[in-house]
């Protein structure tokens, strides 16, 4: 019986949310992510993409010249001629 409750429990449980950021543009960015009281300064490749951000949200991500802040769990952010917003 309590090998059926774990494995219930297992079953239903939604996977953990982060954040990813596609680069759409053909040139490389620094990615500046805040996340509470913590910074993050991550490498973002040309036409790349860095998935799992933002672990316990809200954030800011910024790139030079751009910032998107109140990103949540689970959001999508697209790097688009030197713009970085929420998909």
């Amino acid at each position: 019986m309590k090998m059926l409750i774990v494995l219930a429990a297992v079953a239903l449980s939604s996977p953990a949310l982060a954040t990813d950021v596609i680069n759409q543009d053909a040139k490389p960015y620094k990615l500046t992510i805040l996340d509470g009281s913590v910074t993050e300064t991550k490498s973002l490749r040309a036409n790349g993409s860095i998935y799992g951000l933002c672990g316990s949200g809200p954030c800011t991500f910024s790139i030079k010249g751009s910032k998107v802040a109140g990103v949540g769990k689970g959001d999508r952010l697209v790097i688009s001629g030197g713009v970085i917003k929420k998909q």
